[in-house]
C-alpha cells in the first residue's frame, strides 16, 4: 500500500521534469547577436556662394538689413570710404614760407606749387619761390666781428621739380558737428636757387639745390585745402672768392591754400 502511494507521487514529478527543457552543455556556446548600428548623422546641405538664403527676398522687399548684413556692417564700420579723391586732378597751392635759421637776413618766401596727382597718394609737382630779404641788426655786428667776411647767402629765387607722397589720410571732428578730412605728406625734389652771386658782378648763374620737407593739409571741402608745411632747401654758395664756398640751408615753416581742379570727382573703389 505504501509502495503504491510513493509511485502515485513520483509519476507526476517525472512528467513535469520532461516538459521543462534543461541547459545543453554538450554543444559549443551560442554566439551573441551583433550590437545595433548607430543611427546615421545627417549633415546640413552646404549653401553655395552666391545662392540666395531663405529670407533674403523678404529682406530685399522690405528694405531692412538682415542678420548677415548687420554683422558685415559691424566688421567694416571703421573702414569708410574717403570724402574725396585726388587721382587725375590738378592741385594748385599758394604759400608763404618765412625762414627761421638765419639771424642776419630774414627771408620770406612767396610762391606756389602746381601738382598733378598720378595716384590718390602720389603727385609730381613744380614749385617756385620769390624771396624778400631784409637785413637785421646782427649784420653790422657780424661784419665787425668777422672783418667783412660774413658768409651769408642772400637768395632771390628758387625753382624745384618735386615728388609729393601722402601716406596718411584721416578724418577729425570739428567742434563736434562737422567732419574735416586731412592728410600728411612728404615732399622731396631737385632744382636751383638764384642768389646775390648769381647776378652782377659775379654772374655765377643758378646754384644746384635740393629740397625736402613735409606738412599737413586740412580739407574743409572736396576741392579746398589749408596747408601747414616745414621744408629745407640746401644749396652751395660762395659769397667771397677769397674763402671756400659753404653749404647754405634755408629752413622755413609756413602756411598755404590749395585748390583742386576739377572741383568734382567720380568715386571709385580700388
Amino acid at each position: 500500500m505504501r509502495s503504491l502511494l510513493w509511485l502515485a507521487l513520483a509519476l507526476p514529478l517525472a512528467a513535469a521534469a520532461q516538459q521543462v527543457p534543461g541547459i545543453d552543455l554538450s554543444g559549443p556556446p551560442a554566439e551573441k547577436p551583433p550590437p545595433p548600428a548607430p543611427p546615421e548623422r545627417t549633415r546640413a546641405p552646404v549653401q553655395e556662394l552666391g545662392t540666395p538664403r531663405p529670407g533674403d527676398a523678404l529682406e530685399a522687399a522690405v528694405g531692412v538689413p538682415g542678420e548677415r548684413d548687420t554683422a558685415l556692417e559691424d566688421r567694416v564700420k571703421a573702414v569708410q570710404r574717403k570724402g574725396f579723391l585726388k587721382r587725375g586732378r590738378l592741385q594748385l597751392t599758394a604759400f608763404a614760407t618765412p625762414t627761421w635759421n638765419d639771424a642776419f637776413y630774414q627771408k620770406l618766401g612767396l610762391g606756389g606749387r602746381l601738382a598733378y596727382n598720378l595716384q590718390d597718394s602720389f603727385a609730381v609737382a613744380v614749385s617756385g619761390n620769390y624771396y624778400l630779404v631784409s637785413r637785421t641788426d646782427y649784420v653790422r655786428q657780424g661784419v665787425l666781428a668777422f672783418q667783412s667776411q660774413l658768409l651769408q647767402s642772400q637768395p632771390s629765387y628758387s625753382a624745384m621739380l618735386e615728388g609729393v607722397w601722402s601716406p596718411v589720410y584721416g578724418k577729425a571732428a570739428w567742434l563736434g558737428k562737422s567732419i574735416v578730412h586731412f592728410d600728411f605728406y612728404l615732399v622731396g625734389g631737385l632744382g636751383a636757387v638764384w642768389s646775390a652771386t648769381s647776378f652782377e658782378p659775379r654772374n655765377e648763374g643758378p646754384h644746384l639745390a635740393a629740397e625736402f620737407g613735409g606738412g599737413i593739409r586740412f580739407y574743409p571741402t572736396s576741392y579746398l585745402a589749408l596747408e601747414l608745411a616745414v621744408s629745407a632747401i640746401l644749396y652751395p654758395d660762395q659769397k667771397d672768392l677769397a674763402v671756400p664756398g659753404t653749404l647754405q640751408k634755408m629752413i622755413s615753416a609756413g602756411f598755404g591754400v590749395s585748390f583742386l581742379y576739377p572741383t568734382g570727382f567720380e568715386y571709385y573703389y580700388p
